[in-house]
Parts: C-alpha cells; structure tokens; sequence
C-alpha cells in the first residue's frame, strides 16, 4: 500500500493495564532492586497479540502515542526491552531520571510552577489527559482517533473524541463505569476489550485488513460494536475491584514520592 493511500490515524494509549498487564509503580515497589531495576522492568511481559496490533497500526500509515500518569523509566525501559519502542512517535508522561544516588526523582508533567490544569472531569492534578489529547488532535487534521485505556483518568481524553473516532475501554475497570454513568459525554463509538486478542481483532478491524477475527455476534456483519472475544470471560467484581484498589494505592505510593 503506497503512503499515498494510507489513512492518517492516530492511536493514543494508556500503559499501565493497556499496554502491559500490570501497574509499572506498583510492580516496581514491590520487586525493584535497585542493582537489577532494569532487569526487573525487562521482565514486564507484553502478549504477542498487542504487539502484532501496534506493529500493524505504525505499518498502515497511523501514528502512535502514549499518554501516561506511570514515568519516562519505567515506559521507555519496557518497551526497549520489548523492542517497539521505535513505534512510538512521543511518550507523554511523568519525567524521571536516576540521581548520583541511584534515586529515580519523578516530576510532575504539570508542574507545581504551573497554574492547575482546572479540568472538571477525574484527572489527576499532575496530568490532564483530555487537554494534552486535544494538543495531538489539533497537531493535524486526522481521519480518525482511537484512544485506548482503562482507568478513571482516561475518561477524560474519552470525552475528547469525535462521532467518527473510537474508544478501545477495557471492560469491567473504571473507565467502562464512568462511561457507563456518563455516556452522554462520550461522542466516538465505545468498543469493550478484555486481552490483547480483542484489541488485535479491532485493529484489524479499524485498519480494514482482510481477516476473520474472534467473535461472538447474532449478525452477519463484523464491526466494531461487535467485537467481544468468545473465550475471554467478563471480570468479576472483585477483580474489578481488586484493580481498582491497585490504582488507589499507586495514586498514594506517586503522591508520596513525586518530586516537585
């Protein structure tokens, strides 16, 4: 397919529970060493089905980004170590450096010096994503803008999407329950994932590559309202709840030890 020809997307991804199974802060607390940090890091798997969806979203023409409340470290170690870091067009997301020390300092992306971003919706007051999807949206004109996530902080970016656009929510964490109580502010269409093999399914499906992806539907015809994986099980509300108390305890473990 000629550059000519290709679509101009723009993917945007969460990392924590989106890209990877797991919460980078959290796992690093409770396993960092840190002689072996990046070994620690390295050892993050990542499913090949994500993989193969990112590698065919950058290989038809999209543009890849991701907006995270995790840090520069722990995104750019795990995806070097992964190797797709080259996928990626910016990483937008808590800047953190090791000290003389061996300290990793974390600043906010919204520094103490600024004035709050002032965002109504649940965003964290170190980083809006809403308002810094908005600065990638309007960068150019897009044909179409899918935004990929899970937690409260990205319902806001949610709400910035067009009728055109979608929404990639993982199903049964919190951004499907703000969805959900809110859906009035969600104009892109709303698709339910649960593993790496229902996000490779939509892409395919977004990108409009010949395939037969795995399915449960009454109708015929394959779109993207349709996409639920048939041997994945809905989490249970105690998983839900499970991560939602993971997400609570990261907010506390980033307010103690961010940096100003």
């Amino acid at each position: 397919m000629s550059s000519s020809t290709l679509a101009k997307r723009l993917f945007v991804f969460d990392f924590d529970w989106t890209l990877i199974e797991c919460d980078s802060d959290n796992w690093v607390f409770q396993h960092l060493n840190k002689d072996l940090y990046q070994v620690q890091l390295e050892s993050v798997g990542k499913d090949t089905d994500m993989i193969e969806a990112l590698t065919l979203m950058k290989a038809h023409g999209s543009e890849l980004h991701i907006l995270s409340d995790a840090n520069t470290v722990y995104i750019e170690t795990i995806l070097k170590a992964h190797k797709i870091n080259h996928l990626f067009t910016s990483i937008l997301t808590n800047p953190a450096k090791f000290d003389d020390q061996g300290r990793l300092n974390v600043v906010r992306f919204h520094g103490l010096d600024k004035a709050p971003h002032g965002c109504h919706l649940p965003c964290e007051p170190n980083l809006c994503k809403g308002q810094e999807l908005q600065k990638l949206i309007d960068s150019q004109d897009w044909d179409q803008v899918i935004y990929m996530g899970d937690s409260t902080n990205d319902f806001c970016p949610s709400t910035q999407l067009q009728s055109t656009d979608v929404v990639l929510a993982r199903k049964g964490l919190l951004l499907e329950s703000h969805i959900t109580k809110s859906p009035e502010l969600v104009k892109g269409e709303v698709v339910y994932w649960e593993n790496a093999q229902d996000v490779l399914a939509a892409t395919k499906i977004i990108l409009k590559i010949d395939s037969t992806p795995s399915i449960s539907s009454s109708s015929s015809t394959t779109s993207l309202s349709t996409i639920v994986a048939s041997n994945t099980m809905i989490p249970s509300s105690k998983s839900t709840s499970s991560l939602s108390a993971v997400e609570s305890e990261d907010s506390k473990l980033f307010a103690r030890t961010i940096k100003a």
